[in-house]
């Protein structure tokens, strides 16, 4: 018996939702185990569609992250009306002054690395480098003399001098048989039956055999300028191609950065307007969270790569390393990541060590200062960055331990390459935070049985 006022209950009944919407004609976007999968696949797509664009999106990030790490500055400025009274003026003001110290940096750096990529270059081309690696193979272990041999090899060697005349001509009578001596060489030698050939004939052998030999010659010749001029257009078209890829990135990453930082403040605003109402306080905090630690990580690791690679190219030049200057700088950039930038301290003891081969026959220790001088500038650098940078520029905020930072950028290099390093910092931070502060809170409640789910999810619907 079914109660009064209700209905009772047929066969024919459909199943409807709690809006009351029967599920036969409810569209795949309004049943929630579609819509969460297809929010997965469209976040996916973003980051494919962004790696496969990477011509159009890596400036973009590289002027997003610049007018990120310039916020801060751009704000004061524009609360100091000495300097400007608006945000656009700020940011004109911004852009004209880095300019010209970027340029004033490239006209004193710059001859500095182009002479030293110059020199290392020609050392390359004739012969030196092959030269210095060739003195030391027999010191070579034998589990890499193999590997060592292939480096070696693919080095061109240096081109055999001209002898000397006096030199030749010791040579010459020291090679000479003595009269005695060839008349007795003379007199053994067999004696051949064959006619001796005419002076038209002799000549008519040495016409075909000249005519052979500037025949072969001419062949090898243009075989030669066909590769040469093959090779050398490859290169030329290679270096307008590159030359007009860096003038493109030179263009679009300030004309980016300009926009960018115009308009900050309206993005921040129109990203907190899609948030909802019910979660904003929850995602405003973690927002603010992930903002400073990754603001504290990258804006602090940026300077203090600058300042490592300014201190380590300058002591190395001053130590005597070949090509120092260009290798200070390049080891500074690997102090984004901690601990990586160690591996340029080898690399300048073995550059070093060929620069100083020669003295290896005079007397004395020298293989020692060869090891103590660069060794000297990175320790010095690194206790630098360790106990005053560090503390100082990055300070605590950044909650990313080594470990961390190179399993993502390894990773995101090895996935989306570029685009991929750029994307790995920031999202290992904010990913960090929603494992500590979301993810992890719930899992320990459900795991002391307060909470039923370890997902962290409430019932409404909303994350806790």
């Amino acid at each position: 018996m079914s109660k009064r006022g209700e209905k009772p209950s047929t066969a024919s009944d459909k199943p409807v939702t709690p809006e009351g919407t029967p599920f036969h004609r409810l569209h795949i976007w309004q049943i929630q185990a579609c819509r969460d999968v297809l929010f997965v696949a469209a976040v996916v797509g973003v980051f494919w569609l962004g790696y496969v664009l990477s011509a159009v999106t890596v400036p973009l990030l590289v002027a997003l992250l610049l007018a990120y790490l310039f916020e801060p500055l751009i704000g004061w400025m524009c609360r100091r009306p000495r300097l400007a009274h608006s945000r656009l003026h700020a940011v004109i003001t911004l852009m004209l002054t880095a300019g010209a110290v970027v340029m004033l940096i490239a006209s004193l750096v710059l001859p500095i690395v182009v002479g030293q990529s110059i020199r290392f270059v020609n050392e390359v081309r004739d012969g030196t480098a092959h030269a210095r690696l060739a003195r030391v193979a027999p010191y070579i272990p034998e589990g890499i003399r193999v590997e060592f041999e292939s480096i070696l090899n693919m080095l061109p060697e240096r081109p055999a001098a001209a002898v000397p005349r006096d030199e030749a001509s010791d040579e010459s009578r020291a090679g000479a048989a003595e009269p005695g001596e060839e008349g007795a060489a003379d007199a053994d030698a067999p004696i051949s039956d064959e006619p001796p050939l005419t002076r038209e004939e002799a000549r008519r052998i040495a016409a075909e055999e000249a005519h052979r030999a500037l025949a072969d010659r001419a062949r090898r010749e243009s075989s030669a300028a066909g590769g040469m001029m093959g090779t050398g257009w490859s290169a030329i078209t290679t270096l307008f191609g590159r030359a007009a890829q860096v003038l493109l990135l030179l263009f679009l990453i300030p004309f980016y950065f300009f926009f960018f930082s115009v308009g900050y403040p309206s993005i921040m605003r129109f990203g907190h307007t899609l948030i909802p109402v019910r979660h904003r306080h929850r995602v405003v905090t973690l927002v603010g969270k992930m903002d400073r630690v990754v603001a504290g990580f990258v804006r602090g690791r940026i300077t203090i790569c600058a300042i490592c690679g300014v201190l380590l190219a300058i002591g190395w030049w001053a130590a005597g390393v070949p090509y120092g200057f260009v290798l200070g700088l390049a080891v500074g950039v690997m102090f984004l990541v901690p601990y990586l930038s160690g591996i340029g301290l080898p690399l300048a003891i073995l550059l070093l060590f060929f620069e100083r081969l020669g003295d290896a026959d005079r007397a004395g220790a020298w293989w020692v200062w060869v090891i103590l001088w660069p060794s000297a500038v990175y320790g010095f650098v690194q206790l630098v960055e360790t106990y005053i940078l560090t503390p100082k520029i990055a300070g605590k905020a950044t909650n990313l331990d080594p470990v961390t930072v190179i399993v993502a950028v390894l990773a995101g290099g090895s996935l989306l390459g570029v685009y991929g390093m750029l994307l790995a910092i920031p999202l290992a931070a904010c990913g960090k935070i929603m494992l500590t502060d979301v993810v992890m809170p719930a899992v320990n409640a459900w795991l002391k049985g307060e909470r039923p789910d370890p997902l962290p999810i409430d019932p409404g619907g909303g994350t806790s």
